[in-house]
C-alpha cells in the first residue's frame, strides 16, 4: 500500500505521538509498504524532504508555531499532490490535519484519523481559543474521516468530542524487543549515586499536564533511601527544580535532561518503580508507561481515562488518585515495602507489554484497518 501519514510535527522533534508515528511508519516501510510523512518544516533548518529509515519525510513550510501549534495552510495543497491509497492524519496539534482535510479535493483516498487526546491550553485566553476550535474547525476534521480511532477506549468514551461517533481502538506501539533483556546498570548505577538506593523512574517532557510536580511532592513523603530519575527535558524544568529544593529533597532528585532514546533500557534497569502522574487530558495512552512494562518495571500511574487502561489495576501495576501526593505515596510504598509483588506485577506488565502493544502485533491491526477502510469506502481505487 501507499500510505501518505499527515503529522504535525516529526523526528527530531520529541514527543508521545512523534514516536508513534515514527515506530508506526517504520514498521510499514519493514513490511513492504510505501511510506510518506508529510509533517511541517517548524525548524527552517531542517530539509524539505528526507528518507528516514526508509520512510519518505516532506517538510511544508510554516507561516509559525503559536500554541506549540505549526500554521501550515499549504499542506493541503501538498497533500493533493502525493499518490496514496490511504491517508492517515494525527491528531493535536489541531491546525495540519485541519488544513489538511480542508485541502482534500473529490474522490480523495480513504481518510483515518487517529484521535491522539483532546486538546488542552490552560487558563481564560486557552479554553476560548480550544472551544473555538473545537467548534467551527473540528467536526470538518471528523467528518472527512472515514475512520477514527483512539488508543483506549474509556479516553474515546469519555472524550466530548467523540460523543455518538463510531471509533476504533488501537493501542500505541512499542519496540519491546529493546527493553527485554535487561542490561548491566552497575556501573551506571554507582555514577549517578544510587548504590543502596530505592530508585523510582519517570520519562517524559517536563510539561504542566505530566503532573509531576505530584511526583516530587510525593517523594518528599517516602523514606530518605527512595530516590527519583526524571527523565527528560522541558518548559517545567526550572519549576520542578525549585520544588524539589524548597521541599529539601533536590539530592534524591536526578534531573537527566540528556538522556538519548537508545539509552532508556541502561536507566530503566536502575528502577524499582515507574511512577506516571499526569493530571489531565492530554494524556491518551501514556507511551513512556508501556515501555517501562517492557524493562519489567512494576508502575504506578494516574487513575486517568486512556492511562488507566494500559494496565489492569492490580496485575502490572497501581492506580493513584491524580494530584494526590498521599495516594501516589500509599501505592509506591506498596511495591516499595514487598519486593515480591513489585516482581510479579513487573513480570506481569512485560507479558502485557509484549502480547498487546509490540510492534508487529499494533502494526498489524492498523494494516487490518487501512484494508477495511479501503474496501467500505466507495473513493477508494482498486
Amino acid at each position: 500500500m501507499r500510505i501518505v501519514q499527515v503529522c504535525p510535527f516529526y523526528a527530531p522533534h520529541p514527543g508521545g505521538v512523534e514516536s508513534h508515528v515514527r515506530r508506526l511508519s517504520t514498521e510499514l516501510v519493514r513490511e513492504g509498504h510505501e511510506v510518506t510523512v508529510l509533517t511541517t518544516r517548524y525548524d527552517p533548518r531542517l530539509p524539505i524532504a528526507e528518507d528516514l529509515e526508509g520512510v519518505h519525510v516532506l517538510r511544508v513550510p510554516v507561516r509559525g508555531v503559536l500554541f506549540n501549534t505549526p500554521i501550515d495552510t499549504r499542506v493541503g495543497k501538498v497533500l493533493r499532490t502525493l499518490p496514496a491509497d490511504v491517508i492517515h492524519m494525527h491528531y493535536p496539534p489541531p491546525l495540519t490535519p485541519y488544513f489538511a482535510a480542508r485541502g482534500l479535493g473529490p474522490g480523495h483516498p480513504p481518510v483515518v484519523l487517529t484521535y491522539h487526546c483532546d486538546l488542552y491550553l490552560p487558563g481564560p485566553w486557552g479554553r476560548l481559543v480550544t472551544s473555538t476550535f473545537e467548534r467551527i474547525m473540528l467536526p470538518r476534521l471528523l467528518r472527512t474521516a472515514d475512520r477514527i480511532v483512539v488508543h483506549t477506549r474509556s479516553y474515546g468514551q469519555t472524550s466530548a468530542m467523540l460523543r455518538h461517533r463510531t471509533i476504533d481502538v488501537v493501542p500505541s506501539l512499542v519496540d519491546v524487543e529493546r527493553f527485554q533483556s535487561p542490561p548491566n546498570a552497575d556501573a551506571l548505577r554507582a555514577e549517578l549515586g544510587l548504590t543502596g538506593h530505592r530508585v523510582l523512574v519517570f520519562t517524559g517532557r517536563l510539561v504542566p499536564h505530566k503532573g509531576f510536580d505530584t511526583g516530587i511532592r510525593a517523594l518528599s513523603l517516602l523514606p530518605k533511601d527512595v530516590t527519583m530519575l526524571v527523565i527528560g527535558s522541558g518548559p517545567n524544568l526550572p519549576t520542578l527544580v525549585a520544588l524539589a529544593r524548597r521541599l529539601g529533597v533536590a539530592e534524591r532528585v536526578r534531573f537527566l535532561t540528556q538522556v538519548a532514546d537508545r539509552d532508556l533500557p541502561r536507566y530503566f534497569a536502575l528502577g524499582h518503580v515507574f511512577v506516571y502522574p499526569s493530571q489531565n487530558r492530554l494524556e491518551g495512552f501514556g507511551l513512556a508507561i508501556a515501555e517501562a512494562m517492557s524493562a519489567g518495571l512494576p508502575v504506578v500511574i494516574a487513575d486517568m481515562p486512556g492511562v488507566r487502561e494500559v494496565i489492569e489495576d492490580g496485575r502490572e501495576g497501581l492506580l493513584a488518585q491524580p494530584m494526590i501526593p498521599q495516594d501516589f505515596v500509599r501505592q509506591v510504598r506498596r511495591l516499595l515495602d514487598d519486593p515480591g509483588l513489585a516482581q510479579r506485577m513487573g513480570e506481569a506488565g512485560r507479558i502485557r507489554a509484549r502480547q498487546r502493544y509490540g510492534l508487529e502485533t499494533v502494526t498489524r491491526q492498523i494494516v487490518a484497518l487501512y484494508e477495511s477502510t479501503r474496501s467500505d469506502s466507495p473513493r477508494s481505487s482498486s
